[in-house]
């Protein structure tokens, strides 16, 4: 923000800012607001105007203003930056925000032109915001395995992906032997199973575990990071399907989004490469179907192509809409 440019009226601008102070000083901080924002409206944003508008703001809960009005000033990274980002930090303190708190401090810290006594407090505030996200995730971690209980027994797939994708979010690191139960027990919708998948990768825990999609069993060690990189995959399968990128970009986008969901529901048990062909050839025959567009080459592909994967296509189209409703 500029400098004071009401430069002309001086004695209205003292006046203004000791109505403001006299005003703070007996609490009564919406009427020191509205000193301090007729201050800043006409171009007075001086530290010590812009200060006291943020305590005004803070004392009024005027929390999205505040946060925005923080944001901007933070950006500008003037001469006052750390003392901004104090303010916005206690301001997300307050709010019970530790993961925001955390992430500012960082990124100031990061910066390099905070002062010495300011870092110290930074760094005080940043220990206190982790140590109390811990104590919420931890509770939370307990709710999310309590709800997760519940839905097994209720037999309720959807609750149960939303409670992985929660545990997901918590950044919890540690093995679960009920995730391990699921993914072997063969009424968990393999939607779910996925998502249990996607948690042990987050959880960075080098081991094996076993997993059971579609009576098929196999143990697999979570950090095979060819599991989870698909990009060779989808590669291997959109090699077969060139001449339809290039000639017919809607088909191909079609393509290509119910290849990601049949891959969602599949994983680990995906086709070998020597089938690569043979899925593309379905999934072309599988997009003409749904468009009623067929000419006698396509239907000649489709008499010729194993079922199989028409089938298998069809379920996966079932099981990933069942869950994501997409």
């Amino acid at each position: 923000m500029k400098e004071e440019n009401l430069i002309i009226f001086p004695k209205w601008k003292d006046d203004l800012e000791g109505k403001a102070k006299s005003a703070m000083q007996e609490n009564d901080y919406k009427k020191a607001y509205d000193y301090f924002h007729q201050l800043t409206e006409n171009g007075v944003h001086s530290h010590e105007v812009l200060t006291g508008k943020l305590i005004c703001m803070m004392e009024l809960n005027m929390d999205e203003e505040v946060e925005s009005l923080c944001e901007q000033l933070i950006a500008e990274k003037d001469d006052y930056y750390a003392s901004y980002v104090h303010i916005y930090a206690t301001l997300l303190f307050q709010a019970s925000k530790y993961k925001e708190v955390m992430y500012l401090i960082e990124n100031a810290l990061h910066e390099g032109i905070i002062t010495e006594a300011m870092e110290e407090q930074l760094k005080q505030m940043y220990q206190l915001s982790k140590e109390l996200q811990q104590q919420e995730d931890k509770k939370s971690y307990q709710e999310v395995l309590k709800v997760l209980n519940e839905a097994i027994d209720a037999k309720n797939d959807r609750q149960q992906w939303y409670m992985i994708k929660r545990l997901v979010s918590l950044n919890i690191r540690e093995d679960i032997p009920l995730l391990r139960e699921m993914l072997v027990t063969s009424d968990i919708h393999p939607v779910v199973k996925t998502a249990i998948l996607e948690f042990y990768r987050k959880a960075d825990i080098t081991d094996h575990i076993e997993i059971e999609k579609f009576q098929v069993k196999d143990t697999i060690p979570i950090n095979n990071a060819t599991i989870f990189n698909l990009q060779k995959f989808y590669d291997g399968v959109y090699q077969y399907l060139e001449e339809i990128e290039q000639n017919e970009p809607t088909n191909f986008q079609m393509i290509q989004f119910i290849l990601e969901r049949f891959t969602y529901v599949y994983v680990p048990f995906l086709p070998q490469e020597e089938n690569y062909q043979l899925l593309a050839e379905a999934l072309e025959y599988y997009v003409d179907r749904s468009l009623e567009v067929f000419d006698a080459q396509s239907v000649l592909q489709g008499e010729r192509m194993k079922e199989e994967y028409i089938k298998m296509i069809d379920l996966s189209e079932a099981l990933y809409g069942s869950i994501l409703d997409v």
